[in-house]
């Protein structure tokens, strides 16, 4: 019994009711893109659409990137850091070491130099984000898989933060 109430929560929390099939039926205001040609740093299938490249004098890159459920990146961090705007759906974000939390539309996650992390759609929810980074140099250094385990764990601890 146990078990069925903490899926259902996981399920609700996660936003379980909303579920598309295909990109073209998740709702989000900017367009998919294309499928990820980064592929080989994520599970499963992800989008990216590059808003700015930052190449025209801004120092500022913009990319809408869209997940299908259970899909996300592998560990990662940015040299410079990274900070993300959920503009659709339901996922987690997870920091190394750090409380899995649940991400939604209109919050924004501040992420630091060389903080290792990962970011995911739902169990069953789409999910998209702006990923904003300065573009002056700053790498993205990409790392080892996120296993199913740790996915799993981190969809279980995953709660809904204030943003910071």
């Amino acid at each position: 019994m146990r078990k069925i109430i903490s899926s259902i929560a996981i399920f609700t929390l996660l936003g379980g009711i909303l579920m598309a099939n295909d990109v073209k039926d998740f709702k989000q205001p900017f367009s998919a893109g294309e499928v990820n040609p980064y592929g080989k740093f994520f599970t499963g299938i992800t989008y990216l659409n590059s808003l700015d490249d930052g190449d025209s004098g801004r120092k500022v890159s913009i990319a809408n990137v869209t997940f299908e459920p259970c899909a996300r990146t592998d560990w990662h961090y940015h040299t410079k850091g990274q900070a993300l705007v959920v503009t659709a759906g339901s996922g987690i974000y997870k920091s190394w070491g750090g409380k899995a939390r649940i991400i939604e539309p209109g919050d924004i996650v501040k992420i630091n130099p060389n903080e290792k992390h990962f970011h995911a759609g739902g169990a069953t929810t789409w999910m998209a984000h702006l990923a904003i980074m300065d573009s002056n140099d700053n790498k993205t250094i990409w790392l080892e898989k996120v296993s199913d385990e740790e996915y799993k764990q981190a969809l279980k601890e995953a709660t809904k933060q204030p943003n910071k």
